[in-house]
């Protein structure tokens, strides 16, 4: 499942690196709104499969808990439910883009929301399948279908690169990577059984719960892969397309941290439930860790960064110095976030866990109204929102950990 994980996100960046190489910096600025947007999309839908690895990992019935008799609900299989969701939040995503399709996908808006909702569309059954085969444990199938989707998306990206690049062509490619569990079920016998999973509780509750899981999936994708969207709706046109230095700068920077944390996320949430009694001092050899790789990767960033960036992608793409640094020290800071919120989660603390990154993305939001410098307002955004989410987590755990203590 590790090398799943380090192919997808190789696969990523590699499509962030090969992008700029065929289009000009405004047209690349463009892009990465719709990347962020559609990866944002699906850190929404992330909340889907959520919450089928807990209704496949449970048999769909909570512990001490049985559902009454409904032939309804028994017999539903639970794509059909899936292709329901899908479909609304599709036409929700349609209907409501005449309000932000313009600021954040620019001039091609009308074709881009057209390709989100189809990417929505495919990558719910996608999400579907990744939760089905997790709740049962099938690892292996699981890193197929995940390194899968996003090498695909790789390769249509490098085709369309090769014929004839343009902002919509990447896009619909990049959205199409989605579509990749068609190939895999074809040559997979349990891809192709996951689809007849049944869904045995009622519908109106299991959507329910995907709604709630979805708020939190939506909080931390805003900060983790939506800052590019945040950052447009708050920044002048002609300085947003001239960001897609500063863009890429955030992408990368965050990399030595965040793809290695997204892979080991779930082995550090098992961490903070086996040593539960320590409360935040279960944490503490894990931020010392972060903190160690923030400083070495700040100074790295102030000192090799600029000449990696130009060698990189080019003469346009400069960033200062300093500017790389504090994304750098930016990017150590929401992966704390990261890890308190996982912390939270694993001391059955959801709650906490969603106000903290809501309440990071909106400090964040706040800051990039500021009038202040560009980069500076990046910066800042990034540091000062993430940093307010962790204090949020830890404070509550702290407190938790007091009243514990004392009764």
């Amino acid at each position: 499942m590790g090398l799943a994980s380090i192919a997808s996100a190789a696969a990523g960046y590699l499509v962030i690196w090969f992008v700029p190489r065929v289009l000009n910096k405004a047209d690349n600025a463009e892009f990465l709104a719709f990347w962020s947007a559609l990866f944002l999309l699906f850190g929404i839908l992330g909340g889907l499969q959520t919450e089928i690895i807990r209704h496949v990992s449970a048999g769909g019935v909570e512990p001490g808990r049985r559902h009454a008799p409904a032939k309804d609900d028994k017999t539903l299989p639970l794509f059909v439910v899936v292709a329901g969701i899908a479909g609304c939040v599709a036409l929700l995503l349609v209907l409501s883009s005449i309000l932000w399709g313009p600021s954040v996908l620019g001039p091609n808006w009308v074709v881009l929301v057209l390709v989100l909702a189809i990417a929505c569309m495919a990558f719910s059954v996608h999400a579907a399948l990744a939760g089905v085969l997790s709740g049962r444990a099938h690892w292996g199938k699981f890193s197929t279908l995940v390194a899968s989707e996003s090498c695909f998306r790789l390769v249509l990206v490098l085709a369309v690169g090769l014929v004839a690049g343009s902002t919509i062509g990447f896009a619909a490619a990049a959205a199409a990577g989605a579509f990749a569990w068609v190939l895999v079920s074809v040559f997979s016998p349990q891809l192709r059984a996951a689809f007849r999973h049944p869904l045995d509780v009622p519908v109106r509750e299991f959507v329910r719960k995907v709604g709630h899981a979805s708020v939190s999936t939506t909080a931390s994708a805003t900060l983790v892969v939506g800052f590019p969207i945040l950052y447009r709706i708050t920044t002048p046109a002609d300085i947003y397309l001239a960001s897609a230095p500063l863009l890429l700068a955030i992408l990368l920077t965050r990399a030595p941290l965040m793809v290695p944390l997204g892979t080991f996320q779930n082995v550090a949430i098992a961490h903070f439930v086996r040593h539960r009694s320590r409360g935040l001092a279960a944490l503490q050899p894990i931020a010392l860790a972060v903190g160690g790789v923030a400083v070495v990767g700040a100074a790295a960033a102030y000192f090799l960064g600029p000449w990696l960036m130009l060698l990189l992608f080019g003469a346009e793409y400069h960033v200062a110095p300093w500017v790389l640094a504090g994304l750098t020290v930016a990017a150590a800071v929401l992966a704390l976030l990261t890890l308190t919120g996982g912390m939270c989660v694993a001391l059955n603390r959801h709650h906490v866990s969603s106000t903290g990154w809501v309440v990071a993305s909106a400090v964040s939001l706040l800051v990039l109204v500021l009038p202040l410098n560009a980069d500076v307002r990046a910066v800042v955004s990034l540091l000062v929102g993430p940093l307010i989410g962790v204090l949020i987590h830890t404070l509550s755990l702290s407190r938790s950990q007091a009243v514990a203590a004392s009764s």
